[in-house]
Formats: C-alpha cells, structure tokens, sequence
C-alpha cells in the first residue's frame, strides 16, 4: 500500500491478463527508415503471450515494421487504479494483406480477430456495423513477441526513483 492507501507495484500474470483484456487504446512505436521514431494509437488482442494488431495494407507503420521488426507498446489507464504496461519487443508478419476472406473460402485471421474480440471489445453492439462497412479492405496481421515487459500500477513510485537520504522513511 502506499500513501493513499491503494495497492501500487508490478501487476501480477493474472492482474496482467486482466488489465490488457479491457478496451484501452495501445500506443505502439515502430522505426521509420530515417531511424525517428513512428508512434501510432491502435486496437489490439492480447492472448496471453502476444499483442496482435491489424493495420490496413497501405499504413506506413505496417511497412516500417516489415523493415525492421522492432517496436514498443505501451497501454495505460489515465485514471485511478492508474494501470500501465510497456512492452519492448518484435513485429512478426503472420498474414500479408489479405481481404477478410482467404481463397479458400476461411476468414483471414484479422477478420477472425475482429469479429471475436477487438471488434465486440472496443465497439460493443456498433461491431458488426463499423466490420462491415471496413471489411472490405486488405489488411496486414502481426503479432508483436514480448522480450521484455514492465507493469505498474498505483499512485506510488518505485524505489528507485527516491533519494533516501531525502526522506525519513527511506524512501518508501
């Protein structure tokens, strides 16, 4: 607990799990060809290992992430519990752009991703209306492979960022 009483600290797997299932609006970083940074806002799946995301075929970033598979994702909640997730990873193409249904007849997996979860999520009862009037045009599938993942949550800061000597409780 800290000064105001609430938890604070990393999340733990099942905090975690459930935190990344909520409707919040992921910011993911990719590296432009100059090397500058290219930050965009995005829906995404988290599964339980992986964050997959759905860019339209002509977005740049779908094209900078094939170019160099490095990104970072951050997701937070700007109100109390005040939940945060950073995310260092890589960009896998699992799908090139592909409309919603593949030769064979089967969903793409971005259309399967949409209509069985971020659709519904982000979207509530409007998902199916805002699917088809989109559902037309290809889209990229990438999954972005966690290697490292920082959590916070609380009003507290970690240690680390306290001077001891500045405070009498140690810095707690």
């Amino acid at each position: 607990m800290n000064w105001r009483g609430t938890k604070f600290g990393a999340l733990n797997a099942e905090e975690l799990d459930a935190f990344l299932q909520g409707p919040w609006i992921a910011r993911l970083a990719c590296l432009k060809p100059d090397g500058a940074p290219y930050v965009v806002p995005l829906w995404y799946h988290w599964d339980g290992d992986v964050f997959w995301v759905v860019p339209r075929e002509r977005a740049q970033w779908a094209h900078y992430m094939v170019a160099d598979p490095r990104v970072s994702l951050v997701i937070d909640e700007p109100n109390p519990p005040i939940r945060k997730v950073l995310c260092e990873g890589r960009a896998v193409v699992v799908e090139k752009p592909v409309g919603p249904y593949l030769d064979n007849g089967e969903k793409s997996i971005w259309n399967q991703l949409g209509e069985e979860h971020t659709g519904p999520r982000y979207l509530g009862d409007k998902a199916e209306e805002y699917r088809s009037s989109v559902n037309v045009e290809p889209c990229w599938t990438f999954k972005i492979v966690p290697d490292k993942m920082t959590t916070w949550q609380g009003f507290g800061w970690h240690k680390r960022y306290f001077h001891p000597e500045l405070h009498e409780d140690n810095g707690g």
